[in-house]
């Protein structure tokens, strides 16, 4: 099978890692299909399930945002833009994708101060429209950094505990 693509999405709020997502957009698209096909949206769902978990409840927020990201993803193709997906890196030798630190931000509780904008070196983060922060690019997020939960007042950024990196540090994998 080889090694599948991985990419970082956010369905229904939530971040969800998918395998195999670059795959196949590629070969949606070199079949003809576009983002306008009446049956679009159950060929990305059958294609994302042969590598991933897709719960019953989340299909329509799966088949939404996989469709927007076929639709970003065909205009770029159409004009000849080259679509690569992103390379961020290792982390103590494993693929940056497979460490899960980064930040959730609370939508609630954001009060759009952009405090966490501001102090982020790594452009992990956007402004919305609604003048709220979203976590646009998690993987960019430096393994360990609390910066942006330090600097926000309102307590709207969650990281993950520091203790879950001990298992991906050499010579210090705990056996499960």
């Amino acid at each position: 099978m080889g090694d599948l693509s991985y990419r970082m999405i956010y369905i229904g709020g939530t971040p969800a890692g998918l395998l195999g997502l670059e795959e196949l957009f590629d070969a949606l698209y070199e079949a003809g299909h576009t983002p306008e096909d009446v049956d679009i949206n159950e060929l990305l769902l059958r294609g994302v399930r042969q590598h991933n978990f897709v719960p019953k409840p989340a299909v329509p927020d799966y088949q939404a945002v996989i469709g927007n990201e076929y639709q970003k993803y065909y205009q770029k193709r159409s004009v000849g833009e080259a679509v690569a997906s992103r390379d961020y890196g290792q982390w103590e030798g494993y693929p940056r994708e497979q460490i899960p630190w980064f930040p959730v931000v609370s939508a609630e509780l954001c009060n759009g101060c952009l405090k966490c904008i501001e102090v982020c070196p790594k452009d992990v983060f956007a402004e919305e429209e609604n003048g709220k922060v979203a976590v646009v690019e998690p993987f960019l997020c430096i393994v360990g950094c609390c910066f942006c939960k330090t600097a926000c007042d309102p307590q709207a950024i969650l990281m993950p505990n520091k203790e879950i990196l001990d298992q991906y540090r050499h010579g210090q994998r705990h056996a499960t």
